[in-house]
């Protein structure tokens, strides 16, 4: 997990996509850039572990499970992670 000074670094991108999975219904289109990826759902599921929205599932897991589990997981981060606030602007 990328940190800066004990703090949880989280992208744009990335925290767009917590979003998503916290919304996404069955049959949403996926975000971008992961509809490029080569396995979009692993490669989700990945960027979810890394920023510790969720535990790394097993190998045998079902990865539709995981990831209809993930959207309460993703939910629940964004509840303690709130958005960063604007910085006032400089003089």
């Amino acid at each position: 997990m990328p940190r800066v000074d004990g703090e949880l670094r989280v992208t744009a991108t990335e925290r767009r996509l917590v979003e998503w999975v916290a919304q996404a219904k069955v049959g949403d289109p996926l975000p971008h850039p992961w509809t490029q990826a080569y396995s979009p759902l692993q490669s989700m599921i990945r960027t979810l572990v890394d920023l510790g929205v969720i535990t790394h599932p097993g190998r045998d897991a079902d990865l539709a499970a995981v990831a209809s589990s993930a959207s309460g997981a993703a939910r629940a981060w964004l509840a303690e992670h709130p958005p960063p606030t604007a910085a006032p602007p400089r003089r």
